[in-house]
């Protein structure tokens, strides 16, 4: 896990890497899954492939649930293990279905058989990319409705200012409106203004000389 988080510190920029960890931890969570689905489907086989198939996916999303809950979104809201598994197991309906319409059109719409031992390769590919975009769409899904993010909340600095604000003022802080900024405005533009020059007091006429 060092030599991971060195890499996301040296190459993600600081924006991105609560997201790029994220991502990390689910891709390791799915890998995981997938061996436990394969080592399953492959177990359980001698019960038929579809029932096993149902089994293993079973397992495999329960497991998911529990290492994306306790580890990737570790620090982001819970909201009750019912409501979350419940909507992790539909999501994960959703992301089968795009898997399976992935291999459909291959199927129907690009005609390739599985008789024919031609098409296997086909049919791996567009498994391929439809676990990719499933992938996709699970990881987006679980961020938005399952492992929601935190509630914004004021830093205690912000929350240190704001009770200072209070304390001084003994209201809360209130922007001023427009028309109190016009008279602010022109308050300060008078006082920028040069003073007027003191008027000078007028002279007082001579009076004549007193006759003798």
């Amino acid at each position: 896990m060092r030599f991971a988080s060195s890499l996301r510190d040296r190459y993600v920029p600081e924006r991105y890497r609560s997201l790029a960890t994220e991502l990390f931890k689910f891709a390791a969570v799915g890998g995981v899954n997938t061996v436990i689905d394969f080592a399953l489907v492959n177990a359980l086989l001698f019960i038929g492939p579809l029932k096993a198939k149902v089994v293993a996916a079973v397992v495999a999303t329960t497991v998911s649930y529990v290492l994306n809950r306790q580890w990737t979104y570790a620090e982001r809201d819970r909201s009750g293990v019912r409501r979350e598994y419940i909507l992790f197991f539909a999501l994960n309906g959703v992301g089968l279905l795009i898997q399976e319409a992935v291999l459909g059109v291959a199927k129907y719409g690009l005609h390739f058989s599985e008789s024919n031992p031609g098409d296997r390769l086909a049919f791996n590919i567009a498994n391929a990319a439809g676990i990719g975009l499933a992938m996709i769409f699970r990881f987006w899904a679980y961020r938005t409705w399952v492992f929601t993010a935190p509630a914004v909340t004021a830093t205690a600095e912000e929350r240190e200012i704001e009770a200072l604000e209070v304390a001084f003022s003994g209201t809360a802080p209130v922007a001023p409106d427009t028309r109190q900024m016009e008279e602010l405005e022109a308050a300060f533009s008078d006082a920028d203004a040069p003073a007027p020059a003191p008027r000078q007091p007028a002279e007082e006429p001579a009076t004549p000389a007193a006759k003798r």
